[in-house]
């Protein structure tokens, strides 16, 4: 089998040859990947920002059709086109049935492995088939209307924007700031607008981002810079995953206010002290998206065509080959213009 291997910081190489992905537990399914995204969270084992184990096929976010299946899968069969979100989940621990998925007592992430042991590591969808444990409980059906780039968004960044804002505690009508616009923060834009904002404020440094959420309904988008000044709102996303924008986006949320922190945290401690948390009776919330819990309220809102799929604003590269993996990680790292999403094809 043909897919991308991590093999260190800055070291992501094409392999040939590698073990075919086979069954290994009644609750397993076998995946023809149909597509891969490249996502901000693939860059941090890159860049050396967070450890990680060496050997393991990359990639968390794949859509594909079913190959086989193990003898106690039910609800897919041979030929289903199937998401499949970033983590595995049991649907049966306390975590999961308190809708926790991203915490399952037996998850694993896709394409990432342990530095003390790799080899324990769940390969990734940057591949051309990918194993998928808890098969019943992690894949989810992907609609017949649903494109290709979209699907991918649906099992990463769509539900994790969804869940962003909504963690919030958004009421329509009320006002969103979104910091970082990346894919998530992309998302986030659209994703507010769904839930009923009516205004939504858009920061990046980078133009042609913010003019990609004006695309998505924010009503304006600002580099840090001028939007330091901007009025404090009850509701902020943080999607950047920087301590400088973790830090404007404290700063832009109103006294008794939710910071909703979801980019993936590396530095070591907050961006806020506690005491300027406490004087301004702010909600921090941070934390990885549950993904599988969340999926099905944005599969209803894509359906209803209350959310406009925001992939024709944010995936930027939809086709790339798999063979050109590697540059596709240096241009993704080096922020080449004009380079938000990328997926990756078999």
């Amino acid at each position: 089998m043909r897919g991308l291997v991590f093999d260190g910081p800055g070291e992501v190489r094409l392999a040939d040859g590698l073990p075919e992905p086979r069954i290994e537990a009644p609750g397993d399914a076998l995946i023809a990947v149909e597509a891969a995204g490249l996502c901000g969270s693939d860059l941090h084992p890159y860049l050396g920002s967070e450890p990680a184990g060496v050997g393991v096929v990359t990639g968390h976010e794949a859509v594909g059709h079913v190959l086989a299946v193990g003898a106690e899968v039910v609800d897919h069969r041979p030929g289903d086109r199937v998401l499949v979100p970033f983590s595995t989940s049991c649907g049966r621990c306390t975590n999961c049935r308190r809708g926790i998925t991203a915490r399952c007592a037996d998850g694993q992430l896709f394409g990432w492995g342990p530095p003390a042991a790799p080899a324990t590591g769940l390969d990734g969808g940057q591949a051309e088939r990918l194993r998928v444990p808890l098969a019943d409980t992690t894949l989810v059906a992907a609609p017949d209307h649903l494109d290709v780039a979209t699907a991918v968004l649906c099992t990463d960044n769509l539900p994790t924007a969804w869940e962003a804002v909504a963690r919030t505690g958004l009421v329509p009508g009320g006002a969103v700031i979104v910091v970082g616009l990346g894919a998530v923060g992309l998302c986030a834009v659209a994703t507010a607008r769904a839930q009923g904002a009516d205004r939504v404020l858009a920061i990046d440094p980078v133009a042609d981002r913010r003019a990609r959420a004006r695309t998505l309904g924010a009503d304006a988008a600002l580099p840090p810079e001028l939007a330091a000044d901007a009025e404090p709102v009850d509701c902020v996303v943080e999607a950047a995953g920087t301590t400088s924008a973790q830090g404007l986006a404290v700063r832009l949320t109103a006294p008794g206010g939710r910071c909703s922190v979801i980019a993936v945290q590396t530095a070591a401690a907050f961006a806020c002290s506690p005491v300027e948390a406490y004087d301004r009776n702010l909600t921090l919330v941070f934390g990885r998206a549950s993904v599988r819990t969340t999926l099905p309220r944005v599969l209803a809102a894509l359906a209803a065509g209350q959310l406009p799929s925001p992939a024709p604003s944010c995936v930027t590269h939809p086709d790339v080959p798999l063979i050109e993996g590697p540059e596709a990680y240096r241009r993704f790292a080096a922020r080449h213009a004009g380079v938000v999403k990328m997926l990756l094809r078999p």
